[in-house]
């Protein structure tokens, strides 16, 4: 097959542009990556993107010790964000609120979060365990009759998830970067060698390596290169209430049993939603105000019975990059094609862990190996050796 000749060649191109490629992009320019790299993202004003729809929580409270890694430098790197991706002495501002991550304990979870607490502090995180009294603290107006305790993480938090992309940006172009806002429509390649790609608007790029960063749209880009990918684009919906009364404390970001979770908002007002599992795949950005007033507000009611009385403001809806194989990210080489890099399939945790997965990324291409955290057991090979992850922590 002869293509036409590419108008610009990169050492390096990655596919997407949200909050995992981007840190990527900046990773590998802030460790000395010996190349050009460019970074093709579709959505120049990001409004459908997953990384500014998210709610931006990061959390260390996982079962397997590849996750809770990650995420231990996930939250060290974003507790110096300002640090890190300031530019002529200006410091993005990302709001980071560590409020910690509550996750609540009936008789059917409590021993689940038990043996999760004990090897989370085996780890090095403060998880604790709290009684009633002690949970009760955090949040007075909380129901608490069908429940035993709770599991909570301080340190842990939630912070502007738009700031926070854009930091990651600003930082990755000042560092040489380049930033095209083209939809990648095809993959170029010769054998198992890729050439480069093509955009929609018809033009030609060539480079030697590629990274998948795209989130909902990996598995097609996947398809670009002729592998399957198990990522599909997955609804998940957020709504914003008023209570009748406003805290006048400040609520950590809580996950009940029914799986209803919950934050505080500007204003106080509050960010909830349930992930619904009968959800089916598609690029679907509509919001369904009947699934919050059969599905949501009741659990939140019951859970917090001055809600009973609140005022639904808005709601919006973006997309997970589901992993269908077993709800894990799926980080590295591929291994059948040469110069092909994953960094999909977050299935809602890319946020906070996109620190930590763009450094896996930066050393993997640079040195070859990981060297800060190792996310092997995140590669591409467990599918083929039909093995899985099992993380007992899915939100």
């Amino acid at each position: 097959m002869v293509f036409s000749v590419s108008s610009e060649t990169f050492d390096l191109m990655i596919i997407g542009g949200g909050v995992i490629g981007s840190s990527i992009a900046y990773h590998l320019a802030n460790d000395g990556f010996d190349g050009r790299i460019v970074v093709f993202e579709k959505d120049p004003t990001y409004e459908k993107a997953s990384t500014v729809l998210s709610v931006g929580g990061i959390r260390r409270q996982f079962s397997t010790e590849v996750n809770i890694r990650i995420c231990q430098y996930s939250l060290s790197f974003y507790k110096e964000f300002g640090e890190r991706m300031e530019i002529d002495g200006e410091r993005p501002e990302i709001d980071f609120k560590p409020r910690g991550y509550l996750f609540l304990g009936n008789e059917r979870n409590w021993p689940l979060l038990v043996k999760h607490q004990a090897f989370q502090r085996a780890l090095g995180v403060e998880t604790q365990l709290l009684d009633i009294e002690e949970t009760l603290r955090l949040i007075p107006d909380l129901y608490t009759e069908d429940l035993v305790g709770s599991s909570f993480s301080p340190g842990d938090g939630y912070m502007d998830p738009h700031s926070t992309l854009q930091g990651f940006i600003k930082k990755a172009k000042h560092l040489g970067v380049r930033y095209l806002y083209q939809e990648v429509i095809e993959i170029l390649r010769k054998g198992n060698r890729l050439e480069g790609v093509k955009t929609k608007d018809g033009t030609r790029y060539s480079s030697s390596l590629i990274v998948n960063a795209a989130g909902p749209y990996a598995g097609e880009v996947g398809k670009m290169a002729g592998v399957g990918i198990p990522v599909v684009p997955v609804r998940r919906m957020v709504y914003l209430v008023r209570p009748p009364r406003l805290f006048d404390y400040d609520l950590p970001l809580t996950i009940d049993p029914s799986g209803v979770y919950f934050l505080h908002e500007t204003g106080r007002q509050i960010l909830t939603g349930k992930s619904r599992k009968e959800e089916p795949v598609g690029f679907n950005f509509s919001w369904d105000r009947q699934y919050f007033q059969e599905e949501i507000w009741s659990s939140l009611a019951h859970r917090i019975p001055l809600l009973n009385e609140l005022k639904l403001i808005r709601g919006w809806a973006g997309l997970y990059e589901v992993n269908q194989w077993d709800f894990n990210g799926i980080i590295g080489r591929h291994p059948e094609i040469s110069g092909f890099f994953m960094a999909v399939g977050f299935s809602g945790h890319g946020f906070q862990q996109a620190p930590a997965v763009g450094k896996a990324l930066s050393e993997l291409i640079r040195l070859g190996r990981y060297e800060t955290v190792d996310v092997s057991p995140l590669g591409y090979e467990r599918i083929l050796e039909g093995k899985k992850v099992l993380e007992e922590e899915v939100i």
